[in-house]
C-alpha cells in the first residue's frame, strides 16, 4: 500500500517552517510592486518598448553576472544568515528608488538601485532553496516546495492586483511598500532557529573555486546536466514573454494609457499567479503518479502553447485565460526542476548548484531580453511573443524522445 502523502498543514506544525513560510508570504506580497512600478515609470518617461523591457532585464542582470558566486557565498555564510542580510540590504535599496526619481536623477540611477537589490536576490534565492531542503526531506520536500510556491502565487494575486491599483494611485511611492516587506521578512528570519555550520571566510578565490565546483557537479551528473541544458533552451521564451507582455497590454488593450495599463498588467499578473496556485496545490498528487522528468517536459509544452495563444488573442478576457494557463504550466516545470536540483546535490553544495543554474539561466536571458525589446520597436510585439512560444513548444516535443530527461524519477 502506498504511504499517505504528507499534508501541507503537517508542515506548519514545525515552528522553523512556519516562521520561514510567514516571512516569505510577507516578502512576496511586495514583489510585483517593484516590477510593475518600474515598468510603468519607464514607459511613462520613455514610451519605448526597449526601455520598458529593460525594467525586466535589470532584475536578471545580477543573477547572470554574479549568480555563479552567489550560491557559493550563501553556502559559506549560512543559508539563513545570508537571507537575513540580503533582505535588509534590499529594503534600503528599494526604498531609495522613489527618492532618486523625486530628485529628478537619471532613470539609470534608479536602475542601479534595483540592480543592487537584485545582487542581494542572487544570494537570497539559492540560500532559500538550500534552507528549504534543510528544513524538509523526502516526500515532505516536494510538499514543501509546492506549498511555498502555492503560497507565493496566492500572495502575488493580492500583491499584483494591489500593485496595479497602488502604482496608479500613488506612483513612485509604491516602492516603499516593497521595501517594508523586505524589512519585515528579515526580522522574522532573524528569529528563526535552525542548525547552521559556522560561517566560513568569503574571498574571491574561494568563491571562484566553489562556483567552479558547482558547475563541475552539474556537468558530471548526467540527469542534472541534461535537465539543465534542456531547461536553458526551453525557458528562452520566458524573457520574451515577461519583457513584452506589459508592452502588449499597454498597446493592444490600454491604447497607450499607462494608468489603465498598470491596472490591466496587474490583473494579468494576478491571473498568472492564480493559475500557479491551482497547479501547485495539485502538483504533489501529480508527482506521486508521474516521473518528475515527464512533468517538467509537459510543463514546458503547456507553457509554450499558452504563450503562443497569448500572442493571437484580441480579447483581454481571453488574455487573462492564456496567462493563467501560463501560470499553471510554470509550476509544472519549475517546482519539479527545483526538487531535482535539491535531491541530486549534496547538502553542502545545494546553494552553489542552484545558484549556478540560476546564473546560466539569467545569462541566456540577457541577450534575448535586449533583442526582443529592440525588435519590438520595429516589429509587432505579438509576432515576437508567438515565435517565442512556438520555440518552447517545439523544444519540449523534442525532449520527449530523450530518456535522460523524461525518466528522472
Amino acid at each position: 500500500m502506498t504511504a499517505a502523502a504528507p499534508r501541507a498543514r503537517d508542515l506548519f506544525a514545525e515552528r522553523g517552517f512556519l516562521v520561514f513560510w510567514t516571512a516569505q508570504a510577507i516578502s512576496k506580497f511586495g514583489d510585483p510592486i517593484t516590477l510593475i512600478a518600474l515598468a510603468v515609470v519607464t514607459y511613462q518617461l520613455t514610451n519605448s518598448a526597449l526601455y520598458t523591457s529593460l525594467a525586466v532585464l535589470v532584475t536578471n542582470l545580477p543573477r547572470a553576472t554574479f549568480g555563479f558566486f552567489a550560491g557559493a557565498i550563501a553556502d559559506a555564510t549560512g543559508h539563513r544568515r545570508a537571507m537575513v542580510a540580503a533582505d535588509l540590504i534590499r529594503a534600503v535599496l528599494i526604498a531609495a528608488v522613489p527618492v532618486i526619481l523625486t530628485a529628478d536623477l537619471p532613470l539609470a540611477v534608479a536602475y542601479l538601485a534595483v540592480i543592487g537589490a537584485q545582487f542581494c536576490a542572487a544570494i537570497f534565492n539559492p540560500a532559500r532553496m538550500g534552507l528549504v531542503a534543510t528544513l524538509l526531506a523526502g516526500p515532505r520536500l516536494v510538499m514543501g516546495n509546492s506549498t511555498i510556491h502555492a503560497t507565493d502565487r496566492t500572495i502575488e494575486i493580492v500583491g499584483a492586483l494591489a500593485a496595479g491599483v497602488l502604482v496608479a494611485a500613488v506612483g513612485q511611492a509604491a516602492f516603499y511598500v516593497d521595501a517594508a516587506t523586505f524589512a519585515i521578512s528579515a526580522v522574522l528570519l532573524s528569529r528563526m532557529s535552525v542548525s547552521e555550520a559556522p560561517s566560513r571566510p568569503v574571498s574571491w578565490s574561494a568563491a571562484w573555486r566553489d562556483a567552479a565546483e558547482g558547475l563541475a557537479f552539474i556537468r558530471r551528473t548526467e540527469r542534472l546536466f541534461a535537465n539543465t541544458v534542456f531547461s536553458l533552451l526551453a525557458q528562452l521564451s520566458l524573457p520574451v514573454f515577461d519583457g513584452l507582455l506589459p508592452v502588449l497590454i499597454f498597446r493592444r488593450f490600454a491604447d497607450g494609457d499607462t494608468d489603465l495599463g498598470a491596472e490591466l498588467f496587474g490583473a494579468s499578473e494576478a491571473a498568472m499567479a492564480a493559475g500557479a496556485v491551482g497547479s501547485a496545490i495539485l502538483l504533489p498528487r501529480v508527482l506521486r503518479r508521474y516521473r518528475k522528468g515527464r512533468v517538467v517536459i509537459a510543463g514546458f509544452a503547456a507553457y509554450g502553447a499558452a504563450v503562443l495563444l497569448t500572442s493571437v488573442t484580441r480579447s483581454f478576457e481571453l488574455l487573462i485565460a492564456t496567462v493563467a494557463l501560463a501560470g499553471v504550466a510554470n509550476v509544472l516545470f519549475l517546482v519539479p526542476n527545483m526538487t531535482i536540483s535539491q535531491e541530486l546535490a549534496p547538502p553542502g553544495m545545494r546553494a552553489r548548484v542552484f545558484g549556478a543554474r540560476l546564473a546560466l539561466l539569467s545569462l541566456t536571458w540577457l541577450p534575448i531580453t535586449l533583442a526582443a525589446g529592440a525588435l519590438a520597436d520595429r516589429f509587432p510585439v505579438s509576432l515576437l511573443i508567438g515565435v517565442a512560444g512556438a520555440f518552447t513548444l517545439l523544444i519540449a516535443l523534442a525532449a520527449t524522445q530523450i530518456e535522460s530527461l523524461s525518466e528522472v524519477p
